[in-house]
Formats: structure tokens, sequence, C-alpha cells
């Protein structure tokens, strides 16, 4: 995947930015996830929300000249999450957690290479839809197994 680079922001308050991408496109996200994070609650404030700007280079979003942001990979992983086209990475989280699997054995499971499954559980790609298929998949067969 290429590094996914931002050409405009608008933030609407009290938790959506629009983001217009290099090519072309553009995502609604809603960061009310970040409202609550530490560091990030000066997002609250509607006139320092809406004050959100391109990085430089377009490598993400920014407030406060840098104080605060959000690179550009996770707003596209979030956008793709919250238009169902990806997999939540808290839902393939509890997955490899509710089934006791480490990075190693997670891929192993999923036929996948264990940096890939480490982009996913750290949230740096968007997890493919047929991932989701396949954790499914893994989990019914090795229940179907121990009954």
């Amino acid at each position: 995947m290429a590094q996914q680079m931002i050409t405009s922001v608008t933030a609407k308050a009290p938790s959506q930015v629009t983001v217009s991408w290099r090519s072309g496109k553009h995502t609604t996200v809603d960061i009310t996830e970040y409202l609550d994070s530490p560091g990030y609650e000066n997002l609250r404030d509607r006139k320092f929300f809406e004050s959100a700007a391109v990085e430089e280079w377009g490598h993400g979003i920014e407030w406060g000249d840098g104080e605060l942001g959000i690179d550009a990979d996770t707003l596209y992983r979030l956008g793709k999450e919250q238009a169902g086209l990806a997999y939540p990475v808290t839902d393939f989280n509890a997955w490899m957690e509710r089934n006791g699997l480490s990075l190693g054995a997670a891929a192993k499971a999923l036929g996948i290479t264990r940096r890939t499954i480490v982009y996913y559980h750290g949230g740096h790609k968007p997890i493919p839809i047929y991932i989701r298929l396949a954790c499914i998949g893994w989990e019914t067969l090795r229940l179907q197994s121990a009954a």
C-alpha cells in the first residue's frame, strides 16, 4: 500500500473530518475515539477542532501548529473501517485475544505473514474484509473440533 497523502481537510465539530486525498477521493471520518484520549482533550473545543490543517507534506492532519495530530494512514484506515470496507482493528485484536493467539499463531492460523499481522494488530494498515471472514471461519472450525 502506498503512503496516503492528504491535500486538504475540513473539520466539523464535534468529531468529523473530511479528508481530500492526493488520488482525488474524499473520506469523512468520525474521530470521536480521540476526544477522550489522553493529550487530545483540546479537540473537544469547537473552535480548536475546526482549526484542523494538513501537516507539512500531507502525511496527516494537525491542530495547534502541530500540538496534536493524526497521521494519514490512520485516517485512511478509520475511513475504510467506518465505511464497512475494512475489518476494524479492535475486532481483529479481540479475535486474537479471545482465542489466545500470539502474532505468530494468528499468522499461522490465517496463512499470512507475521509482519502482516503486526501491521493489522497495530492499526497500521486497513484489514481486508476477507480477513474478517477467515477469522470467523477459523474460530468456527476450532469450536466445532472442540465439541
